[in-house]
């Protein structure tokens, strides 16, 4: 998912799928066993040598219809782009016709499951993390490392070896992983006014002194404005520790333990921050109350936006106050910085599958080349896109607005194929592209799916505690004090320490079968 109201959802909407079943559904793959690929899953259609697309002297593949199920809304020109897909993959040996289904994102978390399960046609789907551990789970989904060794060498060539682990649940790959980029976690990112930074004769920001004297500014020569339009939430500074599937727990990278994050003095040293922005008034008084937070940014209402780098790019595009300037900041908290996961986003392949190989043959002739890569992602050159300068532009005389196709790329992005658009902030690609350089940590427990069965009582009743505190403290409303005092009284009588014994039970075995 691309943005943080996505991600959002999919949080939200994950914790629905688990109301209907009974499955757990973590933030990290499940290490439960699925089907063996070599056992060929029910209705798999493991192909011999012979039927290999890339053999031209092979007898030409007979035409199968490829089910794609995505969240969101249908494009209007999928037909278009779709009968120029099918051709081109015809031409190239592939021979498949492409029958798109999309779901809205407010039912797919519930919608999928069920029709996987009551067999309907499926084939290629999205999936992430939570769904992905569940559906390994119930054996819904295919494990698919020998149709990547037959017919997925683009796809093993498009990506990185890190991007795997979250796919990877005892050693079988499930999915197909997006290329993502921008996964690094232990900074502060946000976007800020670059023309007001200068008019108050600001350096450039580079540390949290830096943004504080910018905030002290900000509020000293407009007092009227909101200085951060989202509260800085997440400042764990020191040591690395992992968000898990609780706001009360959290995993140390350096322990490999599973801690009450509210126990920990770092929690409380970071809410008195948080606490003290908020009494300085950086934050909204009435930031408990929902409302447009881009909106406040956008049209000058507050100082500092808070986002990742896709974020800043929305800014970019979209602020609207005259001569206003926008950068973007990116401030170290951590030790060093680090990767919980290296991908949210997958494509998997139903178990049920009659056409497991031309699946992955589909999925590996998008990353074949450049053209392929374009035309799933943009559309039909000339008509929905062109080039310019290595951006994605619209086509002379065409209406950008009201071109038809924009599909989510972030499910099959591959790095070296990905492009500009033209509306993009000028640095946008290069801070994507540069954001991640730097880490060399990666979490200990990537691909660690908790199945969160044996202690479900006790997360529902923490999750009611966390809607008393959780973001009050995180805002600075609540004063510290006596706020984490008392979270973390409640949440241990509701079962935190349970629910850390069976994380850290969990997680132990998961790095015991690592070795």
């Amino acid at each position: 998912m691309r943005n943080s109201i996505r991600k959002m959802l999919g949080v939200v909407l994950a914790s629905l799928l688990l109301a209907t079943f009974a499955s757990a559904c973590g933030s990290k793959n499940d290490q439960a066993e699925g089907k063996e690929s070599n056992a060929a899953p029910s209705g798999s259609s493991s192909s011999s040598p012979q039927e290999s697309a890339t053999n031209k002297d092979s007898e030409p593949l007979p035409e199968v219809t490829l089910n794609i199920v995505y969240p969101g809304d249908p494009q209007p020109d999928q037909a278009t782009v779709t009968a120029a897909l099918e051709k081109k993959l015809a031409e190239d040996g592939i021979n498949v016709k492409l029958k798109y289904q999309y779901i809205p994102w407010g039912d797919y978390f519930q919608k999928l499951p069920i029709m996987l399960a009551t067999g309907d046609q499926v084939d290629i789907m999205w999936t992430e993390p939570g769904l992905l551990g569940t559906f390994v789970k119930s054996n819904s989904i295919a494990p698919l490392d020998e149709a990547l060794s037959k017919h997925g060498q683009a796809i093993v060539a498009a990506l990185d070896k890190k991007y795997w682990p979250p796919v990877t649940v005892n050693g079988k790959k499930y999915g197909v992983p997006a290329g993502a980029l921008g996964t690094t976690k232990g900074y502060y990112t946000a976007t800020l006014r670059k023309d007001l930074r200068e008019k108050y004769g600001l350096p450039e920001v580079k540390t949290m002194d830096d943004l504080l004297a910018y905030a002290e500014a900000v509020k000293k020569n407009n007092p009227e404005m909101i200085v951060f339009n989202e509260p800085p939430a997440d400042f764990r500074r020191g040591e690395v520790v992992q968000s898990t599937i609780s706001d009360g727990i959290v995993f140390n990278y350096g322990t490999k333990k599973a801690e009450a994050k509210y126990d920990r003095p770092q929690t409380l040293e970071d809410a008195r921050f948080i606490r003290s922005l908020y009494q300085k008034g950086y934050i909204d008084k009435d930031v408990m109350v929902g409302r447009d937070i881009r909106a406040d940014f956008n049209s000058g209402k507050a100082a500092i936006g808070g986002g990742d780098v896709y974020e800043y790019n929305n800014y970019s595009r979209n602020i609207a106050v005259e001569g206003a300037q926008v950068e973007f900041v990116k401030i170290l908290l951590t030790s060093e910085p680090y990767m919980p996961t290296t991908t949210w986003n997958f494509q998997s392949v139903a178990a049920s599958s009659k056409n497991i190989d031309r699946a992955v043959m589909f999925l590996n002739w998008i990353q074949q080349n450049e053209d392929n890569y374009d035309m799933m992602t943009n559309g039909i050159k000339g008509t929905h896109f062109d080039i310019k300068d290595g951006a994605i532009v619209a086509p002379e005389g065409v209406d950008a607005s009201k071109i038809g196709y924009a599909p989510p790329e972030w499910m099959w992005q591959n790095p070296k194929f990905l492009k500009p658009k033209a509306s993009d902030a000028k640095d946008f690609m290069q801070q994507l592209q540069d954001f991640d350089k730097d880490t060399k940590l990666f979490s200990p427990i990537m691909g660690f799916n908790f199945d969160q069965t044996p202690v479900k009582t006790e997360l529902a009743a923490m999750s009611t505690i966390e809607n008393k505190y959780k973001y009050g403290i995180a805002t600075g409303v609540l004063d510290p004090e006596t706020a984490v005092p008392q979270y973390s009284k409640e949440l241990k009588k509701a079962g935190l320490e349970k629910v850390i014994a069976e994380f850290q039970k969990q997680a132990d075995a998961f790095l015991a079968a690592g070795k």
